[in-house]
């Protein structure tokens, strides 16, 4: 098998296209992946074809070549492997899980596994808010388990305490959110608190403007206006008086 990544959820494998390494054709669509339990790996695959799916293949995992995103490379024929024995696996998923204290911790509801071998790296378990455990889903790796039934699975107690999340729950998420919106509210405020300071200065500059240049225009009128006055007075000194023109001698008043 070529180069894979590290670790494959099972769910994510479901459905995907199969291939025949040799001959590209098409062999159908991965319907199960075949889980071993009490070895913890994966041991084959099964693929169905046709109308509704009615033509059902199996390979062992040693049969797959590669794991691509869009398609699964089989290499070999379905006659290299037991289809009934593969068959009789039955997956741990949706099985619930419990602690040997006797504790409900959650179900089982996919694993990850390593593609090149098959083995599972972790199961994911959705907890029930036990012991502190927020609502999300969990890491339960294959060393924790003791024991697997039909309905469910006996984890230990002291490993399970110490579960790693894999994904947020909705309490988590939810306080997230929380978290985020108080803190973009008082962004916001001070935002707005410094947009209300900036509008304050700006209208005290636009005040302090608007009375320099109505103090310059008062003074300026006040300086034209004694200028008019200047002006007019030395007209009236350069203009006659009221009294009449003297009369010179010889001339009769009429």
């Amino acid at each position: 098998m070529s180069k894979q990544p590290e670790a494959l959820k099972q769910s994510e494998l479901l459905n995907r296209l199969v291939l025949d390494r040799q001959t590209a054709e098409e062999i159908g669509r991965v319907a199960q992946l075949l889980l071993d339990p009490q070895a913890h790996q994966v041991v084959g695959l099964i693929c169905k074809s046709g109308f509704l799916g009615g033509k059902k293949k199996s390979f062992a995992w040693a049969q797959v070549e590669a794991i691509g995103t869009d398609s699964i490379m089989i290499k070999g024929k379905q006659g290299e492997t037991t289809t009934a024995k593969l068959e009789s696996l039955d997956s741990p998923i949706d099985r619930e899980v419990w602690t040997d204290a006797g504790n409900r911790v959650g179900k089982i509801l996919d694993y990850l596994l390593e593609p090149i071998t098959g083995s599972v790296v972790n199961y994911l378990f959705s907890s029930s808010s036990w012991r502190g455990f927020i609502d999300g889903i969990y890491l339960l790796p294959p060393v924790a388990i003791s024991s697997i039934g039909k309905k469910r699975v006996i984890v230990i107690d002291a490993v399970i305490q110490k579960s790693q999340p894999y994904t947020q729950g909705l309490n988590q998420k939810i306080n997230r959110a929380a978290e985020y919106l108080e803190k973009d509210y008082k962004k916001t405020v001070e935002d707005l608190e410094a947009v209300g300071r900036e509008v304050q200065n700006v209208a005290s500059q636009v005040k302090d403007k608007t009375q320099n240049v109505t103090s310059q225009i008062k003074d300026k009128a006040q300086a034209a206006g004694e200028t008019v006055k200047g002006k007019v007075s030395k007209i009236r000194t350069q203009l006659p008086g009221d009294s009449q023109t003297p009369v010179k001698d010889g001339d009769e008043e009429l």
